[in-house]
């Protein structure tokens, strides 16, 4: 189950990532509010897949 989970949360931030990029913040403070949210999960969510891949790796060598 854990194998599965590291690829989807990384697809996931991805897709976060992408969406936040293609919101046009000119037009509402509330957008430009919301991509910032959205980037920053998206990069928090990258960074715990990482971290999991990371551990991963580790837990089978010992």
């Amino acid at each position: 189950m854990k194998k599965r989970q590291t690829p989807l949360l990384a697809a996931a931030s991805i897709l976060l990532i992408i969406i936040s990029s293609l919101i046009k913040p000119e037009s509402s403070m509330w957008l430009g509010a919301l991509q910032t949210v959205l980037l920053g999960v998206g990069i928090l969510g990258c960074c715990m897949a990482f971290l999991r891949f990371a551990k991963g790796g580790k837990s089978k060598k010992g």
